[in-house]
């Protein structure tokens, strides 16, 4: 045990990642820190008291992200007023020895978050094509000062649960090392250690884990495309606990994770280098396109939505969702993740491509032959990729080519079918007329559906599946549709407005890009409009267009 202490000591005082710490304090069941008052939102200041289980440790405690240690910490001697948004690590040292956990909590301050500018904070987030990466923290006054706004403000932050990460602010922004200022890359060597605090309105129990950090995404990692980036979380031992367990999500599915998504928003967003996209922002395209998919019957990452903190500065709007990978597809297709192909487009994620070069090299030799439409139902579900089809084409997906926005799994065994999987949906639900049939890129969903509709029997499957989906009470018509989308745009409504006031002036004060207008997006003018139009324009209308499209294809019987 000694022996154990004196490797957590050193590892801690040398700057050593904490995760390697955490899991051999949890294997050793060190002392706890006791904070007496809990994590959350507050409104008014108060004196907070730190003891500990280890009666002879000494507590030290850091307020910037960092890792207490007796050398960089603050040494607790009495209670520490807190009066504005504050994160406090803090552990219990013997002889500088770590005798307890480290812990992290978050206490938020709606007035005070309203107010911030970021001052202290790293005035560049790295640099990119030779030129600095202008960091943005203000919430903006016009919106946190406006008539229409100033008194929904403090509900809207209130309005979504809090995802607070904690992490040693060099771990983000430090121009070498960190990952919100080197964005482009990628992999294990580009994975922070951090606290995560889920932190419910009402004070509901929440969580706090350690767990890894990465920047998550392709296109808005770019910092001209977006400075608002996405995350992925990893629960990994060698950070904590192995896995997050915690009812996170509504509806009913797994309750233990390997990793979550932190989804930004890229297209179709206030952000967007597009203007005409910018105008359409509404953030909520994709967990409609994933929740469409589950209510056809399969698989699907749940979401939810979260206001985001990293170290305590407020990050803006956050879509949390399962990661549809290996351990998702285990959970759902059965096995174990270590027998899963799985890939992200044309990343292999788990596994190999041996059946996936096979899929593909039956399909684009032709599959008007039962034969080979055989052999193709021997690597694919075809009756969920119908689905998966639909739905696509039904939101006239713009960005889903060999590369881009889908997931595949299948177990590699000799019964192994590939299932797609629904993916960052953002360029869906644009205009009601939009036609995507005849796209197609090889080693692509479009690709095998279009080699797919050479056959008969496909086709009269394909045909009873959008009857099905398109006709009645299906998932696909306007009123099931349209109800599924209002729910979530309900949930957003105050919270959007908190959105606004973090980045809704960014293209208008900050990097005006690409396209104008230049604009202050806001809640009334810009969000609210676009929800309206899908709601009042866009889904009473795109069943009946869809299914004329499929018609003049020859894919649905007059």
């Amino acid at each position: 045990m000694k022996l154990l202490r004196l490797l957590l000591a050193f590892l801690v005082l040398s700057g050593a990642a904490s995760a390697p710490a955490a899991t051999k304090e949890k294997a050793t069941k060190l002392a706890k820190i006791k904070f007496s008052t809990k994590r959350g939102l507050h409104d008014a200041p108060f004196d907070l008291n730190l003891t500990s289980d280890a009666a002879a440790a000494k507590i030290f405690f850091t307020t910037n992200g960092a890792l207490p240690t007796p050398k960089s910490g603050n040494p607790y001697s009495n209670s520490i007023r807190i009066s504005t948004t504050t994160t406090i690590r803090a552990a219990g040292f013997e002889n500088e020895q770590l005798v307890t956990e480290i812990d992290t909590h978050t206490f938020l301050f709606i007035t005070d978050v309203q107010k911030q500018t970021g001052a202290g904070a790293p005035r560049t987030w790295g640099t990119n094509a030779g030129k600095d990466v202008i960091a943005d923290y203000e919430m903006d006054p016009e919106i946190v000062g406006h008539p229409a706004y100033r008194d929904v403000l403090p509900d809207a932050l209130r309005a979504l649960p809090s995802l607070s990460l904690v992490l040693d602010s060099g771990d983000l922004f430090d121009p070498a090392r960190g990952i919100y200022a080197n964005p482009m890359q990628s992999g294990d060597e580009w994975e922070r250690a951090t606290s995560v605090e889920f932190i419910q309105p009402d004070g509901a129990k929440g969580f706090q884990i350690d767990c890894g950090l990465r920047i998550q995404g392709g296109w808005n990692r770019r910092p001209e495309e977006s400075p608002k980036h996405a995350f992925r979380l990893a629960f990994r031992k060698k950070h904590g606990a192995g896995k997050l367990k915690f009812p996170l999500f509504a509806s009913p599915g797994a309750e233990e994770f390997d990793g979550l998504i932190l989804r930004a928003g890229c297209n179709n967003s206030w952000l967007h280098w597009s203007g005409a996209e910018r105008k359409q922002g509404d953030y909520l395209r994709d967990q409609w396109m994933r929740e469409s998919y589950a209510a056809m019957g399969h698989p699907s990452a749940r979401g939810m939505f979260v206001h985001l903190y990293l170290n305590g500065l407020y990050w803006g709007v956050y879509n949390v969702a399962e990661r549809p990978d290996e351990n998702f597809a285990a959970e759902h297709l059965g096995g174990k993740a270590k027998d899963i192909d799985a890939r992200n487009s044309d990343k292999i994620l788990s596994g190999d491509d041996v059946a996936w070069k096979e899929l593909f090299k039956v399909a684009n030799a032709g599959l008007h032959e039962d034969a080979a439409y055989e052999t193709a139902q021997r690597l694919l579900d075809v009756p969920t990729f119908i689905d998966f089809i639909i739905l696509n084409l039904y939101g006239a997906n713009g960005d889903w080519d060999r590369a881009s926005n889908w997931y595949a799994a299948r177990r590699r065994s000799p019964d192994g079918k590939f299932v797609f999987f629904v993916w960052d949906g953002e360029r869906t639900l644009e205009d009601v007329q939009a036609n995507v049939l005849k796209f197609d890129d090889d080693f692509s969903p479009p690709r095998l559906f279009h080699k797919l509709i050479e056959n008969d029997a496909f086709r009269r499957l394909f045909a009873d599946h959008a009857q099905r989906h398109l006709n009645g009470d299906g998932v696909l018509t306007p009123k099931p549709a349209a109800e599924r989308f209002q729910r979530w745009s309900s949930r957003l409504d105050k919270a959007i407005v908190a959105e606004s006031a973090r980045w809704g002036d960014y293209r208008r004060d900050a990097h005006p890009y690409k396209t104008g207008p230049y604009e202050l997006y806001t809640r009334d003018d810009h969000w609210r409009p676009e929800i309206q139009r899908l709601l009042k324009d866009y889904f009473p209308k795109r069943t009946d267009a869809f299914l004329k499209q499929l018609r003049e294809a020859g894919l649905y019987p007059e």
